[in-house]
């Protein structure tokens, strides 16, 4: 018994393993990629003004919540040693900044899942606001391990004054978190690249008014100018998904960064540059998240309207369109088809002696039975088709652009899949149901009324049913 149950066990752990391997392939890549960037643009004697490893590997281990283990920190600590040690750094001075970075992970990881236990996915404004939080609280836990331990093992980093390198620290490490860590939080779909673009190009304007905002930028001085972008970026916040505005973002501020604050110089670097510095990358850091707040909160309405239309034409038992929804999408379809001079089936559907069911059975079975009547319905039709609940035990079907015998042949398919498929109840038994279909077709119809194609429909469902049930009927 007990080998048996290992047996049935091993492909799980074996899947577990593999997704645990993959994932600490990718973490060495990211961040041994990353600190490699930061390490070559590094002045020497200092801080790197732009290091993406930290909030990349905290976004990985909260989009991949299997590497937060000690393997994954062991794993992490190498990946962050790997590039100095290849560039020759000195070790002390490695292992100092790494478990700094280490001390930002870990902080602003357990910041961020105290408020977000779930997924980790930026998709709420709360969720902009948690970003932040943990944020802050990695940048502090950075600085105050970075001003213990770095300073002891490389005390020239700390030349310009204590105070001066920890603000320096402090504000380069929430800058970078608030810059790169919601690119990580952001919901990659299938073909996401081609979404975007596709997304973007009907909507172009909102894109080049911040071109057009940055170049402005370039062009005047003073500090001012980094709210240049703000408008074009809440337009595009409005315009595009939440992924495409933390790009756009995350990449405004980059350049915006980039062309006010310049570039260090090492040691020579005095203290009312460096407040200015601080000041300068804190306020466009946090003027980022002001677009990537509102795209959430826009985002959040979408869904929201998204789900209320639903609710709205759809039948909350079988998932299907209700009468409403039937009757808003068939009839622009009758429209286009009578401008096109298509051709139009309208086909309505009743299940024989559905009231027994519910008499014999109860209203549950007949509930289950409406369920799978409207998923075999569903599974017999065209994706392009219209299909819907009209009434009690009614649906009603519209397709277009399909001759007679294939239209006929649409529903003797749907009486044929019900008559096979019976109903497996609660209690375990098979129910066997059919249908009465009405059918009415029109080469070219004459009218744009729906209403008269739904009488004439339910005149031939009522000879169908007359004539013995399951059943389909031609209206003549």
């Amino acid at each position: 018994m007990t080998s048996l149950s290992a047996l049935f066990s091993l492909p799980q752990q074996s899947l577990e393993r593999r997704r645990m391997v993959l994932g600490l392939l990718l973490m060495v890549a990211l961040v041994s990629g990353a600190t490699l960037f930061g390490v070559l643009t590094r002045p020497v004697g200092f801080l790197a003004a732009l290091w993406p490893a930290n909030a990349l590997l905290l976004g990985l281990m909260l989009r991949l919540p299997w590497l937060f283990c000690p393997l994954g920190w062991v794993v992490a600590l190498v990946a962050y040693l790997l590039p100095d040690l290849v560039l020759g750094t000195a070790v002390g001075r490695s292992v100092a900044l790494a478990l700094s970075n280490l001390a930002f992970v870990a902080v602003g990881a357990a910041i961020f899942r105290r408020f977000n236990p779930g997924e980790a996915s930026l998709d709420t404004p709360a969720v902009v606001l948690h970003v932040l939080l943990a944020c802050i609280g990695g940048a502090l836990a950075a600085t105050l391990c970075g001003s213990l331990l770095v300073r002891a093992a490389a005390p020239e980093m700390f030349s310009a004054g204590m105070l001066h390198m920890a603000g320096f620290w402090f504000s380069s490490e929430l800058v970078n978190g608030i810059l790169f860590l919601p690119l990580m939080l952001v919901r990659f779909e299938r073909r996401g690249v081609l979404t975007n673009a596709r997304q973007i190009a009907p909507h172009s304007l909102p894109l080049i008014l911040l071109c057009v905002s940055l170049l402005l930028a370039v062009q005047l001085d003073g500090p001012g100018r980094m709210g240049l972008p703000v408008p074009a970026l809440l337009w595009c916040a409005l315009s595009y998904s939440v992924t495409t505005t933390a790009f756009l973002s995350s990449l405004t501020s980059l350049l915006m960064m980039s062309l006010i604050s310049g570039t260090l110089t090492g040691e020579a670097v005095s203290h009312a540059y460096l407040d200015a510095l601080f000041s300068t990358r804190l306020g466009i850091a946090l003027i980022a998240l002001g677009p990537l707040t509102v795209g959430c909160v826009n985002t959040a309405r979408n869904d929201l309207l998204q789900r209320y239309q639903y609710l709205a034409s759809h039948d909350h038992l079988t998932g299907v369109l209700d009468r409403g929804g039937f009757v808003g999408r068939a009839q622009p379809l009758l429209n286009l088809a009578r401008e096109r001079q298509d051709s139009v089936a309208l086909m309505l559907l009743d299940i024989d002696h559905f009231k027994s069911v519910n008499d014999t059975h109860g209203h549950a079975a007949g509930d289950l039975v409406l369920q799978e009547f409207a998923r075999i319905v569903e599974q017999s039709l065209r994706k392009q088709d219209i299909f819907g609940r009209t009434g009690g035990e009614e649906f009603s079907v519209m397709v277009e652009g399909v001759n007679l015998q294939v239209a006929q042949a649409m529903a003797e398919r749907i009486l044929r899949s019900v008559a096979e498929h019976p109903v497996a109840l609660a209690d375990g038994g098979p129910l066997h149901v059919t249908v009465s279909i009405g059918l009415v077709w029109y080469e070219t119809p004459t009218s744009d009324e729906l209403d008269q194609l739904l009488q004439q429909a339910d005149a031939a469902l009522y000879t169908a049913k007359a004539e013995g049930r399951n059943r389909v009927v031609l209206a003549g």
